[in-house]
């Protein structure tokens, strides 16, 4: 175990201070430079690389209200809900941003020197291989859905994404790639890895063979290539199509809390396939459900999901805010990849094709979110569409996950998702979203900005 500490050590101190030639020529005095596969794989055996995300992406979305009394225009996840045109000060770090490349450099180290490697088995190099360019995929994936916009086939070889960084140099100063060749990167990244990952981790937080067929099927999925998702969603399914069954969960007092019996943590769910984490605990407390969101969990308050993630009142019966806010209370975002993110994108495929089997998916989906005697299945309905149906159903589902605010932008992309948000600070401020606004970018974080004139920062 010291061995492997003094890995991440060395890593960590190399990733702020220094570049890959001093990495190669210089052994601090008491640590170990990796050389062998086995030290390269235990570098990927670093629980940190499942996190490093924040939650700023719940903040912009219209799954999330801010009361008055709560809002605090200091804090970054505050100025997030209004689409400030600054998330963070000069002085400040963007976790978003810097925790992820911190990453980015840990695996890039991995993959420029793992094949040289000494000792180990070639398919223990090509597992860690894979397991270092899956994790690559997922933060660039991140990173794109951030600071750049919606994938758009007609215009990625020319709209700007973020810095493309394949080797472990931290003296170079990088541009912004283009949407076009970071999504090739990513696409490239995750071809043929699947066979090298195995079937079951040999820990909760390592990558499986699901994970890769998940990770694609979210990439195509966000790049409008519908059919191509959701043929990977059904592989990874193949593989694990558990769900967490809501009916045998229960809060262990008389008013809801955090606290549930028989819900499995994150880590553990049945339903994930491949775990990831986010930065603070309670990131979402004090904050309550969006307007829109609440009318649609309101259609059936018999909603498990509604009971068990939402409350007016709190653990001692008392208002929140009043009796018609319902805040958040499973307060910490669950970033896993899982089984019904697969099973939406299957149903999403099929409705966009008017194919009725998409209610087949959601409807085994919400049979573990209502009781017996409360479940009812869903049908075709005259006012509403088949792709509108899975959408609200998405919504319900994932709200959770982190994914609503990159699903708005891809349906803005898309001319599906038409509305103007507006918000009002407590000085009178108003504050828009409309569809196609710059406020769809994440800003570039100043400080990146300051120490690269490379770097270009998103028009607000």
């Amino acid at each position: 175990m010291k061995r492997i500490k003094n890995f991440f050590f060395l890593i960590g101190t190399i990733a702020l201070f220094s570049s890959c030639s001093d990495f190669l020529d210089t052994l601090p005095k008491g640590k170990v430079i990796p050389t062998t596969v086995e030290d390269y794989g235990n570098l990927m055996k670093d629980m940190t690389l499942s996190n490093g995300y924040d939650a700023l992406p719940y903040y912009c979305s219209d799954d999330l209200m801010i009361p008055n009394r709560a809002i605090n225009l200091t804090n970054a996840s505050n100025k997030a809900y209004f689409w400030m045109e600054a998330f963070y000060l000069d002085s400040e770090d963007d976790s978003n941003w810097n925790q992820t490349y911190n990453h980015l450099f840990t695996v890039n180290v991995v993959l420029e020197n793992i094949g040289s490697a000494t000792g180990g088995t070639e398919t223990d190099r090509r597992r860690i291989a894979a397991e270092a360019k899956i994790f690559r995929a997922y933060y660039y994936w991140y990173l794109q859905s951030l600071y750049g916009p919606a994938y758009n086939a007609a215009t990625a070889a020319t709209d700007l994404s973020v810095p493309l960084v394949t080797e472990p140099n931290l003296e170079a100063k990088h541009s912004r790639a283009t949407v076009e060749q970071v999504t090739a990167q990513i696409l490239s990244d995750l071809e043929g890895i699947d066979q090298d990952l195995p079937v079951l981790g040999s820990n909760n937080y390592k990558p499986t063979r699901a994970s890769a067929y998940a990770m694609r099927a979210r990439v195509l999925f966000y790049m409008g290539r519908y059919d191509e998702a959701a043929t990977e969603a059904k592989k990874a399914l193949e593989l694990n199509s558990q769900l967490e069954d809501m009916r045998e969960w229960s809060f262990p007092t008389e008013f809801p809390s955090g606290s549930i019996n028989g819900k499995p943590t994150d880590i553990s769910s049945p339903q994930k396939i491949w775990f990831h984490n986010v930065n603070g605990s309670s990131a979402l407390r004090q904050m309550a459900i969006g307007e829109d969101l609440l009318e649609l969990y309101k259609q059936n308050e018999k909603d498990l999901r509604f009971k068990f993630w939402f409350s007016n009142v709190d653990n001692k019966g008392e208002y929140f805010y009043d009796e018609n806010t319902y805040c958040y209370i499973q307060t910490t975002p669950n970033y896993n990849i899982g089984v019904p993110e697969m099973m939406l994108i299957k149903a999403e495929a099929l409705a966009r094709k008017n194919d009725s089997q998409a209610l087949d998916i959601l409807n085994e989906l919400r049979k573990y979110r209502f009781t017996e005697e409360d479940y009812t299945m869903l049908t075709k309905d005259a006012d509403k569409s088949l792709l509108d149906i899975v959408l609200e159903e998405r919504r319900r589902e994932l709200v959770l996950s982190g994914l609503r605010w990159f699903d708005m932008k891809r349906l803005v992309n898309e001319g599906i998702y038409t509305k103007t948000l507006t918000r009002t600070t407590p000085d009178g401020t108003v504050h828009t979203l409309a569809p196609g606004s710059n406020r769809y970018l994440f800003p570039i974080p100043q400080s990146i900005i300051n120490k690269n004139s490379n770097i270009v920062q998103n028009p607000r």
